[in-house]
């Protein structure tokens, strides 16, 4: 059954690829995903993204817009969704059983949240797209502290609800091979409703966090 879900996902994943799938054309990741220790109590989880060029501009490069409807602002994208899932390792419960058989992927707890954009500008700078994460939660299962590293993350970009191809999307440990990259996603993707609602976007917490030249619509949950 695991098999068939992993070739079923490949598929999918190559499906979706055939849509915006020239990587790093409309959006790309302009470094790693980093963790910080905000405050006593959250962890600030930052996403460095680059908006690189409206979806709908090559379709009316030939065409100016004859419509309402079709015409647009290109210097905005109506509807940005990101999209982050987060692995860390249990490292207190891994010690409290360092002699049993439990292997590593065992202590692995999965986090998910996204941030919904409705308008924001196309910037030649780097955007940071902020979530936050409780200390708490960190310190009490063993992977707080100065230094917070995940096991690995999964990010997804959706422009005006098309998903959005590019690099370095998945990472997870020391591994390159995209099966296992895939794989470490699905597990993401399925265990993270679990710790729903931990991981939630950094405007939740500190309104500061709104994004320049951005509105997002009001919301109360992680989602």
């Amino acid at each position: 059954m695991k098999l068939l879900q992993l070739i079923i996902y490949t598929l999918i994943f190559m499906v979706s690829k055939s849509v915006y799938a020239e990587e790093d054309k409309y959006v790309k990741l302009a470094n790693k995903v980093t963790l910080t220790n905000e405050t006593d109590s959250w962890i600030k989880v930052s996403v460095p993204l680059n908006l690189l060029a409206h979806p709908r501009l090559e379709q009316i490069r030939n065409n100016r817009p004859s419509t309402i409807e079709e015409a647009f602002n290109p210097e905005y994208v109506e509807g940005l969704k990101v999209k982050l899932y987060l692995c860390f390792s249990n490292e207190f419960k891994k010690k409290v059983l360092r002699t049993s058989k439990l292997i590593d992927s065992q202590f692995y707890q999965y986090y998910s949240a996204e941030i919904n954009y409705e308008t924001i500008k196309l910037e030649r700078t780097t955007m940071y797209v902020n979530f936050m994460f409780p200390s708490a939660i960190a310190d009490r299962d063993g992977f707080g502290g100065n230094y917070i590293n995940p096991v690995g993350y999964a990010i997804e970009v959706y422009l005006e609800g098309v998903p959005a191809e590019f690099s370095n999307s998945i990472m997870f440990e020391n591994y390159r091979d995209e099966a296992t990259l895939l794989k470490f996603k699905q597990q993401a993707e399925e265990k993270s409703n679990r710790n729903k609602d931990i991981l939630v976007p950094a405007h939740h917490v500190f309104q500061s966090y709104y994004p320049k030249g951005s509105y997002l619509k009001p919301s109360i949950s992680g989602n």
